[in-house]
Parts: C-alpha cells; sequence; structure tokens
C-alpha cells in the first residue's frame, strides 16, 4: 500500500509533502488511472483553480473515488479544492464566499480545545473564494473573520484544510506566476509582490507533519 496525491493542475504541487511523505502522485488533469481502494494507505488531495460544482469528466470519477476511500475508513487530507470536494461528498454545500475572496497571508485561529498538536493561531498562505458548510458529524478547527469554516476533521482520520499548509518558496513562487490574475479583488488587498516577499512561517512544516502523523495513526 502506498500514500497517493490527487494533483489537479500542474502548478499546485505537493511543495512540503515532498519532504514529509514518501507517495504516489496521481495527475487528475492527464486521466490519469485511479489505483484500487487497496492500494491506498493514505489519501491527500491538493488544490486547484476549478469549483467542486464544476463539470469535469475526471473531477466527477475523482468524487466516487473519495467517497469510497472514506467508506474504507482510509486516512484523509484535503487542501483547499481537497478540502471543499471531501466536504461536497460528506453532504455539505459548497459555495461562494458572499464575503469575498481570500488571497494572500492571514492568521486563522483554532476553535476547539481539542487536537493539542494544532496551535492556537497560524500564519498561512489562502487562495480561495469558495466556502462550504461544516459537513456533518465532523467538527470545526480553523476559523477567520471571513471565512468560518477554514478547516474540520471528520471521524477523526478525515481533516479538510481551506488554507496552504503545504506551500514552500518555490511551489508559491509558481502558484503566483501561473494563476497571478486570482489576486485581485482579494479582500486582503495583498499583491504579488507583498505575497512573494513573505515568509513562510517554519512552524506551518510542523504542523503539517503533526497532522500526517495524527491521520495515519487514528
Amino acid at each position: 500500500m502506498s500514500t497517493y496525491i490527487l494533483q489537479h493542475v500542474p502548478f499546485e504541487t505537493p511543495g512540503l509533502i515532498e519532504e514529509i511523505e514518501s507517495y504516489t502522485i496521481i495527475k487528475m488533469y492527464e486521466d490519469a488511472q485511479l489505483p484500487s481502494i487497496e492500494e491506498v494507505s493514505m489519501l491527500i488531495i491538493l488544490g486547484g483553480p476549478m469549483s467542486v460544482n464544476d463539470s469535469i469528466p475526471w473531477l466527477e470519477s475523482e468524487k466516487i473515488f473519495i467517497k469510497e476511500i472514506i467508506k474504507a475508513n482510509k486516512p484523509i487530507l484535503g487542501i483547499c479544492l481537497g478540502a471543499q470536494l471531501i466536504a461536497q461528498i460528506l453532504g455539505a454545500e459548497v459555495y461562494k464566499n458572499p464575503k469575498g475572496k481570500e488571497v494572500g497571508f492571514y492568521k486563522v485561529k483554532k476553535v476547539t480545545n481539542e487536537f493539542d498538536f494544532l496551535p492556537s493561531a497560524l500564519e498561512v498562505l489562502h487562495w480561495h473564494g469558495d466556502t462550504f458548510e461544516l459537513p456533518k458529524e465532523s467538527k470545526r478547527l480553523y476559523s477567520t473573520d471571513a471565512c468560518s469554516n477554514q478547516a474540520f476533521i471528520y471521524n477523526s482520520n478525515v481533516i479538510g484544510l481551506q488554507f496552504h499548509l503545504e506551500m514552500t518558496k518555490n511551489t508559491m513562487v509558481q502558484l503566483v506566476e501561473e494563476d497571478k490574475n486570482y489576486i485581485e479583488g482579494s479582500i486582503y488587498e495583498q499583491t504579488a509582490e507583498t505575497i512573494l516577499n513573505t515568509s513562510i512561517p517554519s512552524e506551518n512544516k510542523k504542523v503539517l507533519v503533526e497532522i500526517l502523523e495524527y491521520l495515519k495513526n487514528n
């Protein structure tokens, strides 16, 4: 068995996960073949500029696959689009955030007394305009003023993060270069230059390590 990563566009890559976890990557945008459920020890779902509500054939196949992984009680981490996919599969609505796009660095605040391995606040990169309702039987982990559901946990082995803990300097440069136009209109009013000149907190890698370990052990 192996950890599998689902990638949706060439410019949103595993980033820090490469330094933490060995994995097999599935490039969904190339119509790559999905593995059998039995082959998967853990699933990581990356971000992407598309919406979970878009009609994309491979995205529909991916949703079925994720649903089966959840049923099989395998550990899953969803990042940005990945978190939205999990939320939708669990029955929650995914929609445009009425307060606007969150693009740039901003602090998320913990909203639970559980999960001691998670810090009370994190400075993270946001790159999303959609949000989602909290799935039933899940627990909210982090929030911002503009977006209540920044992270959640379901069944102790499924975690969705609306933000990007996996970013490195190189992957951030690639994201900004390829998706620069998306920055315009963000409620944080940060420019591409501001984002690129922001240092990614070293704590983020430690938290990502802790999350992956928690998922594998639950």
